[in-house]
């Protein structure tokens, strides 16, 4: 970790160099704690703990990936509630298959559902 005349020299505030130790800190234990939740994970029962680099590496890849999530849009929510039913719509048309109503039904709710989750998953992310 840098020392606060390094931090000072790099032209880091008095707040900046607080935010940045604060932060280090924070980042420190979560990947402590990651790691050893990997290592955990990863010993046989009865045996000690082996934190590895392995483990190590693993617990920072895990806090590097996660990323806030970002709310789903209006468009996405209506896709997929569109989804839901549009596939009753073919599970009550797959009940009725012997009449030309329900493959009517069947096909179209099919049909839309899969149209709509390809535009929810493929243009909508």
């Amino acid at each position: 970790m840098k020392t606060d005349t390094e931090l000072e020299q790099d032209g880091f505030t008095q707040s900046g160099r607080q935010r940045y130790s604060q932060t280090v800190g924070d980042f420190s234990d979560t990947l402590h704690q990651k790691a050893v939740l990997y290592a955990d994970a990863d010993k046989a029962p009865g045996m000690n703990r082996e934190v590895t680099h392995d483990h190590v590496r693993s617990a920072a890849h895990a806090i590097a990936t996660v990323g806030p999530r970002s709310p789903h849009s209006k468009s996405s929510v209506v896709c997929q509630v569109g989804e839901y039913v549009f596939t009753a719509m073919a599970g009550v048309g797959g009940g009725q298959l012997g009449q030309q109503w329900g493959i009517i039904c069947f096909g179209a709710g099919l049909t839309a559902a899969v149209v709509l989750f390809v535009i929810r998953n493929v243009y909508l992310k």
